[in-house]
């Protein structure tokens, strides 16, 4: 950032893969905290030789590629927006076919004038929400991108923005596993991958999108307060005290609520088994012992 407040950021949602933008257009902010982890791209060059070159002569640009990723805490104004984006049965889980796509604009106003990224077809790959006690409850998204547009001013106006009140605390956050919540929870990070790729053809940038294989798996530790938690459920589930066979699978879901008391997601888990399971700390007199356990989720999350 060139200075406080020098930078924009914000997005809005293509009618088709790389189509105009819906509504007026209509634009929106990411939420509070927001991070641009990323934003790089690629002309993937192939360099080309001669017999009597000691060293190549020439690179050619193959397939054009973008890659941009964004953090913020997650917003009852705008996070049923940035789920659009990721979701793409209207922002409540994933169908075949087409991934849900946007734009985002990327800005600096710096000393000598603004200069705007345009960031065309951007579709989604990764996306998690986490959960750390004491903290804000943020999200992470990254997307590729099929092509860019420089400007010298700031596009987006009327851009929807968060009001106070509207951020998740951590306080407002619900893990529940086996229709019981998890108490003295310290961490938890529910994380979707393989979401989108890419079609090509006969030109240098991407001519459509496909919904990829998306993976969930949800990351949860907290102090640990029995066996019959998730000690159990690795096990197997169910009463048993020795590792077995088959495991079983439990729901769950992890629900966010704004401090202001507003509802602003509830994604449920239908089909929970813990891939790994630890215990931590178990002999250190100034922290408890907590047990990170790591859980496929099967079966298709849907958003409510």
């Amino acid at each position: 950032m060139t200075g406080g407040g020098a930078a924009s950021l914000a997005f809005g949602k293509e009618q088709s893969f790389t189509g105009s933008l819906t509504g007026a257009p209509d634009y929106w902010a990411f939420g509070r905290n927001p991070t641009l982890t990323e934003l790089s791209l690629e002309n993937q060059l192939q360099r080309l030789d001669e017999a009597d070159a000691v060293e190549s002569v020439e690179s050619v640009k193959q397939n054009f590629e973008g890659a941009v990723a964004v953090e913020a805490v997650v917003s009852a104004d705008v996070h049923g927006d940035v789920q659009d984006l990721v979701f793409n049965d209207s922002g409540t889980g994933f169908v075949s076919g087409r991934p849900a796509s946007g734009r985002i604009f990327a800005g600096i106003d710096y000393l000598d004038g603004t200069a705007e990224r345009e960031l065309i077809g951007c579709i989604p790959v990764d996306y998690s929400v986490t959960y750390e006690q004491g903290g804000m409850t943020t999200y992470s998204l990254s997307m590729l991108y099929a092509d860019e547009q420089e400007a010298t001013s700031i596009t987006p106006t009327g851009v929807t923005q968060v009001t106070d009140g509207s951020s998740v605390p951590f306080h407002g956050t619900t893990l529940t596993i086996d229709a019981a919540d998890v108490t003295k929870l310290q961490s938890a990070t529910l994380s979707i991958s393989n979401i989108a790729r890419f079609q090509r053809g006969g030109e240098t940038t991407p001519v459509d999108a496909v919904i990829a294989a998306p993976e969930t798996t949800l990351e949860a530790s907290a102090i640990f307060t029995g066996p019959e938690t998730r000690l159990d459920l690795a096990y197997g589930g169910g009463s048993v005290n020795e590792p077995q066979d088959q495991l079983s699978s439990v729901t769950g879901s992890f629900s966010l609520t704004s401090k202001g008391g507003a509802s602003v997601t509830t994604y449920d888990l239908p089909k929970l088994k813990p891939d790994s399971y630890q215990w931590a700390d178990l002999i250190d007199a100034e922290t408890d012992l907590t047990d990170p356990t790591t859980f496929h989720v099967n079966g298709g999350v849907t958003v409510s």
